[in-house]
């Protein structure tokens, strides 16, 4: 099997297990407090006596009381079934959506990988030099733009170098000339994007840090996830097909901004795709990584707490 083969197939047996820790943990997460303990058993017990006083009801109503004797016969089994409801009744929450009526503008912010959302556009952080070169991990098969190039071009990555630079050059976006350890390159400013058309999907790279020779991020600031999301926002208005858009939380990552927590850039997309004037999108999907959510990074009730906010005041 070829080393491409290899990353494709390791890439999806680990969107496979994230799915399934996530989901794990939504439903039987530690409940650290009496409080959230107490809500499980309350609850389990709800179900229990709804369960048992409709077995009761059918007796008095019409003399059916094979559903009493079921419940005393197998309590166990009633038991198990209150708990369960229980567990799943409280579970963690991993997505929030919310509507805007007037503006018929829909925004998800959900736990899950960038490319499963079955969305019609994605945005993919990238550097400067919209590099594409994944040898030593320039371009890292973690992050989301290595995970696009793994899935959709494993085997003809030199395609998407030149739909890249083609849209570039196409636009009369010129880069200044520089050079790295994979020869001479050119250099864009923070906030270009370059939209490419794939397969009828459509993907916009938008550049959100510099990297060194090596490929290293450098010059991380809070300011790179404003400029890029203003260049996001201009370029969409400008070709956009005003659709569902996916788009990770870009600066958490690989970008390592350290500004750029989970919370705050989940505010600022918000806010940016609620302030223009023209609609850039049908409906916005903001994509929180599994990873982040499984080591604890993200606390989705403040979250769904500010999208209320915006929904109902914007």
């Amino acid at each position: 099997m070829s080393d491409q083969n290899k990353l494709r197939v390791k890439q999806i047996l680990g969107d496979t297990k994230d799915w399934a820790a996530v989901h794990f943990k939504c439903l039987f997460g530690e409940k650290n407090s009496i409080f959230a303990m107490w809500k499980l058993v309350s609850t389990a017990i709800g179900y229990i006596s709804s369960i048992f006083a409709f077995s009761v009801l059918l007796k008095d109503l019409v003399g059916f009381d094979n559903a009493e004797e079921l419940c005393r016969n197998y309590w166990w089994v009633l038991v198990f079934i209150g708990a369960m409801a229980s567990i799943i009744r409280n579970h963690e929450t991993i997505s929030c959506k919310r509507s805007i009526e007037d503006d018929d503008l829909q925004i998800v912010v959900k736990v899950k990988d960038l490319f499963c959302t079955n969305a019609s556009s994605y945005v993919i952080p990238t550097n400067t030099y919209f590099r594409t070169v994944m040898d030593g991990e320039y371009i890292s098969p973690q992050s989301v733009q290595g995970a696009f190039q793994i899935k959709y071009f494993n085997k003809n990555r030199a395609l998407l170098d030149e739909l890249i630079s083609g849209n570039l050059q196409q636009r009369g976006i010129v880069g200044e000339d520089c050079s790295d350890i994979y020869g001479a390159v050119k250099k864009y400013p923070i906030g270009t994007v370059a939209k490419i058309d794939h397969k009828d999907k459509h993907y916009y790279f938008v550049a959100i840090n510099d990297v060194n020779k090596y490929g290293k991020p450098e010059n991380q600031r809070y300011k790179n996830v404003e400029v890029a999301l203003n260049g996001l926002l201009a370029t969409i208005n400008k070709l956009g097909h005003c659709d569902e858009l996916a788009i990770p939380l870009i600066g958490t990552g690989r970008a390592a901004i350290r500004e750029a927590t989970i919370e705050k850039v989940v505010e600022n997309i918000v806010d940016r795709f609620l302030k223009p004037q023209d609609k850039p999108v049908r409906k916005l999907i903001i994509c929180i990584r599994p990873m982040d959510y499984l080591e604890d990074r993200v606390n989705m009730k403040t979250i769904e707490k500010y999208i209320d906010y915006k929904c109902e005041f914007s």
